[in-house]
């Protein structure tokens, strides 16, 4: 039971960490009014995606995603899969280098941005490398602190709240669905992890409701309390529309006379585990496909992660860091379709023996 709680909680703060930044402007962008409607379809569409997952692991007993495409060919499962590895090394450098300008904007402001993205990499990769154990109860605790500042963010925000810049709508046809941008929107949806997780959990489709439930009351406050405060046609002219709601609230009353230092605070935390995850995953690929010792394993990982913050510190700006960091997203949204389906099809028709596999 603890570990299913852990698993939840770390879906949570995955979710939690990639959609704070970008997300709200994806949204602003798919749709004038009725916002509402483009976060539920993307979040069922995810509940949709995670059933399907969860249905083509179930056809496999005792195996993650790594083990089944192995079984399906070695040679399919490295061409598959190196690309995926690449988007996650990419997904964890971009990552941090833009969590560490939010950062840096908050509270930092003569700090340099490479000593923090520094410290963030070091504590991400000590805690990918001790494992999953690791990564599962630290997840408790950030998620204690996170949480707590998440509400607390979203309940002092209601003093700016101006009701008439929102109003309940309707908006047919849904054009955004067929929007390239709502495929990037998808990528936000992060799961795949699960699959990556030992079955021996025994982690099933319906211990995730609670925590998908969670996630999107989420995605609907960071898109909504930027539209409450500012209205829509404010928000689409901001460059991060959540932080500039934190940093227009007054809570002079408090120790903190900023409200966006607290979201500043919950990113730290958000941002480690999510790339501790990151490269946990990576680890996993490298393991079994090239058949590493946990020992050497570190050390891949050392350079890999070292290799792409590199890369990251040397990207000139803001701006092509959100742009490449939403071709990452779509990129991931890509392994978010392809994944679940192929192992569902390759699960349903090895149930029947057209492989020769037996459940």
């Amino acid at each position: 039971m603890t570990n299913r709680i852990q698993i939840g909680v770390i879906f949570i703060i995955i979710n939690l960490s990639f959609g704070y930044l970008l997300y709200p402007n994806l949204v602003y962008t798919l749709a004038k009014t009725a916002h509402w409607e483009v976060v539920l379809c993307q979040a069922f569409l995810q509940l949709l995606l995670i059933w399907i997952y969860f249905k083509g692991l179930s056809f496999f007993p005792e195996k993650d995603v790594i083990d089944i495409y192995l079984k399906m060919g070695r040679w399919f499962s490295f061409i598959f899969l190196t690309p995926l590895i690449i988007n996650l090394v990419t997904l964890f450098a971009l990552n941090i280098r833009l969590h560490t300008e939010v950062i840096i904007s908050i509270f930092l402001p003569r700090t340099p941005y490479w000593s923090i993205m520094i410290l963030l990499f070091v504590i991400s990769i000590y805690t990918a490398v001790k494992g999953l154990g690791t990564i599962l109860r630290s997840s408790v605790i950030i998620f204690l602190i996170v949480i707590l500042l998440v509400v607390l963010n979203i309940f002092t925000s209601v003093v700016n709240f101006d009701v008439h810049n929102v109003t309940p709508s309707w908006s047919l046809p849904h054009k955004f669905l067929f929007n390239i941008k709502f495929l990037y929107l998808i990528g936000f949806s992060s799961f795949l992890f699960l699959g990556f997780i030992s079955l021996n959990t025994k982690l099933k489709f319906r211990h995730l409701i609670v925590p998908w439930v969670s996630v999107t009351l989420f995605f609907l406050t960071v898109a909504y309390i930027p539209l409450f405060i500012f209205g829509q046609e404010a928000v689409v002219t901001l460059t991060n529309p959540f932080l500039e709601a934190m940093d227009s609230i007054d809570i002079s009353w408090f120790s903190f006379n900023r409200q966006a230092i607290f979201f500043g605070v919950s990113l730290v935390g958000l941002v480690i585990l999510t790339n501790a995850v990151l490269l946990w995953m990576i680890g996993q690929i490298i393991q079994k496909m090239i058949k590493r010792q946990k020992e050497e394993l570190s050390y891949w990982l050392i350079a890999i992660s070292m290799i792409a913050v590199i890369l990251s510190i040397l990207i000139p700006n803001k701006s092509l860091i959100e742009k490449y960091f939403l071709w990452s997203i779509g990129v991931q949204a890509f392994f978010m379709l392809v994944i679940p389906f192929t192992i569902f099809i390759y699960g349903f028709l090895a149930k029947r023996g057209v492989f020769g596999y037996e459940k």
